[in-house]
């Protein structure tokens, strides 16, 4: 402990959190800037439908693979080494994918993966020891920057590629931001690669055994099929109704601004008490009530209605970011229990476009797909219920 305290003193504390919220912008940039211009790779490289939908899900799966090896990889070589070479992995897997070829696009996407499936395990264990008493509020701003970058990708995508002349271009862009942020990282560290490892030596396995780290894996593993399907068929769902792709693209763009809101404002607010499920079960009870009326009813009020599942889904993320905080005893084992919970969360992301687009396909409309992510938002409730503060500091 006295070795977390004398680190943090040698750092600013406003310095470190703005360079957090740095990375956490590039953390959704590799993934968020491909499907815009997917078209446009596949009639250029000449890809197959399996080879398009592998580029588009690697960065998805890097977060699932490679999240157990980031834990050891900070017990080794400390937090901070760790974060500077995983950060400069996406800065270079950006700027591989400018080569004009399937096979670096493949590898730049995913050395980029990479870095980003790590970079996702490590922030949990930095926000606990700089920010010990505002986990949830900073949880709630890096996520919220995490979401941002994911938008701004998303959006500039096409743009990009018009006044830079291709997509290859536009999708090497992000090694820009990614660059920036592995110079402030490098700027603001505070402690030799030895002090970093001795800080975080203890032990090393992750917490298989914990009740409370399941508990949190299903319900950020639900969370995430959640956010992924409707990121993936919301708007072409629509379109089938019979919407323009501008109004259905706008539709996702609500969506995805009232999930900025509820990932900010719901974390700060769970700071002010103990337990964190009244929060937590006010924002999934959102993404219920969206997803029934969704089903039920898609036509009636969808611009509401998908205003209130993003709130849901944006807060339900992000608080259960702060609880990877919370119920870590020390910054490393925050970062196992990270590691742990992306194994699940990002596993069943790779999978829920795909299981939407199969149910689709085999009853021909979107009733029985989005009933299917409405009983996954009951799970989801239930699951919240049973993350209570009992579990608080109980992985080691």
């Amino acid at each position: 402990m006295a070795t977390l305290a004398a680190a943090r003193s040698t750092r600013n504390p406003r310095l470190l959190l703005a360079t957090i919220l740095l990375l956490a912008v590039n953390l959704r940039t590799t993934v968020a800037s491909l499907p815009p211009l997917q078209d446009d790779i596949e009639r250029d490289l000449a890809l197959s439908g399996w080879a398009s939908g592998l580029l588009t899900a690697l960065p998805v799966v890097c977060m699932a693979w490679f999240a157990p090896a980031a834990h050891r990889l900070v017990q080794r070589f400390g937090r901070d080494t760790t974060t500077l070479v995983a950060i400069g992995c996406v800065a270079v897997g950006n700027g591989v994918r400018a080569v004009d070829a399937a096979p670096p696009l493949l590898a730049g996407t995913l050395v980029a993966g990479i870095g980003v499936a790590v970079c996702g395990v490590v922030l949990p264990g930095a926000v606990k020891e700089a920010f010990p008493l505002r986990s949830g509020m900073v949880t709630g701003a890096y996520t919220v920057a995490m979401m941002l970058g994911a938008a701004i990708a998303s959006a500039l995508a096409v743009p990009l590629e018009r006044e830079l002349g291709s997509w290859r271009w536009s999708l090497a862009v992000w090694t820009l931001p990614a660059a920036i942020a592995t110079a402030a990282w490098h700027r603001s560290r505070g402690r030799s690669a030895r002090q970093e490892a001795a800080a975080e030596a203890g032990i090393g396995r992750l917490p298989w055994r914990n009740r409370g780290a399941w508990l949190l894996a299903a319900f950020l593993a639900a969370q995430s099929f959640l956010s992924y399907a409707y990121l993936a068929w919301l708007a072409p769902a629509y379109r089938a109704h019979g919407w323009s792709p501008g109004a259905a693209g706008a539709l996702l763009a609500v969506n995805n601004l009232a999930q900025l809101a509820g990932a900010l404002a719901l974390p700060a607010l769970a700071d002010r008490w103990t337990d964190r499920r009244p929060a937590l079960i006010g924002a999934v009870a959102c993404t219920v009530i969206g997803s029934l009326w969704l089903f039920a009813v898609p036509d009636r009020l969808p611009w509401a209605v998908t205003t209130v599942l993003g709130v849901g889904l944006g807060g339900a993320f992000s608080l259960a970011m702060a609880l990877i905080v919370d119920y870590g005893t020390t910054p490393a084992a925050a970062s196992r229990l990270a590691a742990l919970a992306f194994v699940a969360a990002y596993g069943t992301a790779a999978l829920a476009p795909m299981i939407v687009g199969a149910l689709r396909d085999a009853t021909g409309g979107y009733a029985t797909p989005f009933g299917l992510l409405a009983a996954v938002a009951v799970v989801q409730l239930a699951l919240g219920t049973r993350l209570s503060p009992r579990h608080r500091g109980t992985v080691t």
